[in-house]
């Protein structure tokens, strides 16, 4: 037809979008790939997704709820995890593997540096940040209780990450 659009190739790589009204909470679009007759699964609804560092703003939130200030200086320096059960030591890092040592934690969000994430929680308490989650919409039941978690670790869809943020 002239004047209509069409795809000329099936893609084979496959998104998911989501837009909030962060007033509201209403849905302005959703859309969870390409065509819903290729592929029935929705990937806003139903792909979960490790978050990675979109995650942290909830951990930073949490911490200045808890007294903390964006001026409250934090060790920015490697850390090690060795606990019994563990078959290595968990070593995580900062993108790239640079340290900046204390840091104001406004600096470490924008930055966003793994091991102030890790020390925040490791202070707030990894249970109570969990029970913190709910109130943003999170479904918590099946969050594992560690570390990782500020790391981004744990899946969620995209609709309830967006959700979350709004």
């Amino acid at each position: 037809d002239i004047g209509s659009w069409e795809i000329d190739q099936i893609p084979r790589i496959q998104a998911a979008l989501v837009s909030i009204d962060s007033q509201t909470g209403a849905i302005i679009a959703l859309a969870g790939g390409s065509d819903f007759n290729h592929s029935k699964f929705n990937r806003a609804t139903q792909a979960l997704r490790q978050p990675g560092s979109s995650f942290k703003p909830f951990i930073y939130l949490k911490a200045l709820e808890d007294g903390y200030t964006p001026a409250t200086l934090i060790n920015d320096a490697p850390i090690v995890f060795q606990e019994a059960g563990m078959a290595e030591a968990w070593r995580p890092e900062n993108h790239g593997a640079t340290y900046s040592g204390p840091i104001r934690m406004r600096r470490a969000l924008y930055e966003s540096k793994n091991m102030v994430s890790i020390r925040l929680l490791q202070h707030i308490g990894v249970k109570t940040l969990i029970k913190s989650l709910a109130r943003f919409g999170f479904d918590t039941a099946n969050i594992q209780p560690n570390l990782s978690l500020a790391l981004g670790s744990h899946a969620f869809t995209p609709l309830a990450i967006a959700s979350a943020y709004s």
